[in-house]
C-alpha cells in the first residue's frame, strides 16, 4: 500500500474553501427559498408554519449545494495532490518467476 505525503495544510485549504463557498451559497439560497415560502404562507394564512416550512426548505436546498461545493473543493485542491503522489510511487507489477 502506498502512502501519500499530505500535510494538514493540504487538507485545511480545501476544507476552508468548501466551508466558505458552502456557507455563502446556502445562505443566499436559503434566504431566497425561505423568503418565497414565507411570502406564500403569509398570503395563504399559515403564519405559524412559516418558520418550520422555511427552515425545512432551506435545509433541503442546502444539501445539494453543500455536496457540489464539497465536490468542487476536493476535486480542485485535494485530488491532484493525491494522484500526483500515487503516480510517482506506484511500481509496475513484476511477473512471477
Amino acid at each position: 500500500m502506498t502512502s501519500t505525503n499530505l500535510k494538514q495544510v493540504d487538507y485545511l485549504k480545501p476544507w476552508i474553501i468548501f466551508f466558505a463557498l458552502s456557507f455563502v451559497a446556502t445562505t443566499i439560497a436559503g434566504a431566497i427559498v425561505g423568503g418565497i415560502a414565507g411570502a406564500l404562507l403569509a398570503v395563504v394564512g399559515g403564519g405559524r408554519l412559516i418558520s418550520i416550512v422555511a427552515g425545512l426548505l432551506g435545509f433541503l436546498v442546502s444539501l445539494p449545494i453543500s455536496y457540489f461545493c464539497f465536490r468542487f473543493a476536493v476535486s480542485k485542491f485535494l485530488v491532484p495532490k493525491i494522484s500526483s503522489t500515487t503516480e510517482s510511487t506506484v511500481e509496475p507489477l513484476k511477473a512471477a518467476a
